[in-house]
């Protein structure tokens, strides 16, 4: 699989969930991409934010600008610009 396939198989779990933001360890099982492949289009793509909090465990969280804009509040997108929490 190439990098442009595997990063639309990213973006099209991470558009399907309920959930805005995902572990590149998630996203590799759900997508079956391995954690390296995944971790470097996630950190190097311009189609995906990290966030500059992490989830409980003390891990980078990722998510696309679409869903970002999409199921984000305007409100939680202007306190986080504010804020510079978010890798935009």
């Amino acid at each position: 699989m190439n990098q442009s396939d595997s990063k639309e198989k990213i973006r099209a779990a991470i558009r399907r969930s309920k959930e805005v933001w995902w572990t590149a360890t998630d996203l590799a099982k759900e997508t079956g991409i391995p954690l390296e492949t995944t971790l470097s289009l996630l950190e190097t793509s311009g189609t995906f934010l990290r966030a500059y909090h992490t989830n409980p465990l003390g891990q980078s969280v990722f998510t696309t600008r679409e869903k970002y804009l999409a199921d984000l509040p305007w409100p939680r997108r202007l306190l986080d610009l504010l804020a510079n929490k978010v890798g935009v």
